[in-house]
């Protein structure tokens, strides 16, 4: 018994150890995800502005263009797979650390809001964060998974996968990813996808879940406490949603009542004239590198023209 004993404390050390040195390679980062987690999480930041949602949001505010066309310093804080319960994480946790921006643009995925999620899209990535208390606590109010993941490596570690350890080892030897030079300032410039091929879509209702409402109003709530002007919009769709969406007149009406009744303002940008340009999309969600281009354009146009005149109240 002595020996299984000691046996167990050997591979328990271990792999603490073994799981330190891994967490520590993702987070010599200084490029990619990584580094846009790190910014967001780990470090003290004074951006003027933040863009937050999914990976629509991700993918669509191109923060150099932004910043080369307003002369603001801006961050992109969007996560993958992020609803509304997710993003109030990311502002929450950025919050702890960095000086509130004056502007924040939360992108309203209005195609999305019926689907409660209880997982975190690519969790394992944010294992090497769950040591900072806030993180871990919202993250967890999620997927409760998380606390274990962070306290018990024998449970962690099998969900690690080959490419959180590839991403670990080339933060140890100073070697970039493939997608490294794609991400600047947490905006994704998508040219690795094909443009939008003719998929068959089958149109749907959607909703605002309980969960996804009460969130959003979480969001707005704690942008008023901090004196940061939070502005509602949804970026391009294909063809407007209109091949997706039975009910977009009605999810955009109720975002509009929203918008009114919190004295915000909310941009209904899903029917661009570009929408109809498959080359400017990889899917019907997601533009490609070419269409953020046009699309933070064209935002840039509105942000300096309506959403920058606003005086804070």
């Amino acid at each position: 018994m002595k020996r299984v004993i000691t046996y167990f404390l050997m591979v328990t050390a271990l792999l603490y150890g073994l799981r330190y040195l891994h967490y520590k390679g993702l987070l010599k980062q200084t490029a990619g995800y990584y580094d846009k987690y790190n910014t967001a999480f780990l470090k003290k930041n004074d951006f003027n502005i933040l863009f937050l949602g999914s990976s629509r949001a991700e993918m669509h505010y191109d923060t150099r263009l932004f910043d080369s066309l307003t002369g603001l310093n801006s961050f992109n804080l969007s996560l993958a797979g992020a609803n509304p319960q997710i993003a109030f994480a990311a502002l929450k946790i950025y919050l702890q650390k960095s000086k509130a921006p004056k502007y924040l643009i939360y992108e309203v995925d209005y195609h999305y809001l019926k689907y409660k999620s209880d997982q975190i899209k690519e969790f394992n990535n944010y294992f090497p964060y769950l040591s900072e208390p806030e993180l871990r606590s919202e993250f967890s109010k999620v997927d409760p998974r998380m606390t274990h993941f962070y306290f018990n490596p024998y449970y962690s570690f099998p969900y690690t996968g080959f490419k959180n350890l590839s991403t670990s080892l080339h933060g140890w030897l100073n070697i970039p990813n493939q997608i490294d030079s794609l991400y600047y300032k947490g905006y994704f410039k998508e040219s690795l996808r094909p443009s939008l091929l003719f998929n068959h879509i089958t149109p749907y209702y959607t909703f605002f879940n309980v969960s996804d409402r009460s969130y959003l109003d979480s969001i707005i709530t704690i942008c008023k406490q901090r004196n940061t002007q939070i502005t509602l919009v949804s970026s391009p769709i294909f063809a407007g949603g209109k091949v997706d969406l039975k009910n977009k007149e009605q999810i955009i009406k109720q975002l509009q009542n929203i918008a009114k009744r919190n004295n915000i303002r909310y941009y209904d940008l899903s029917s661009l004239p570009f929408c109809k340009e498959r080359n400017l999309f990889v899917d019907h969600y997601h533009l490609n590198h070419f269409g953020a281009t046009k699309f933070t354009t064209h935002f840039c146009s509105l942000f300096n023209n309506k959403i920058a005149t606003i005086s804070l109240k």
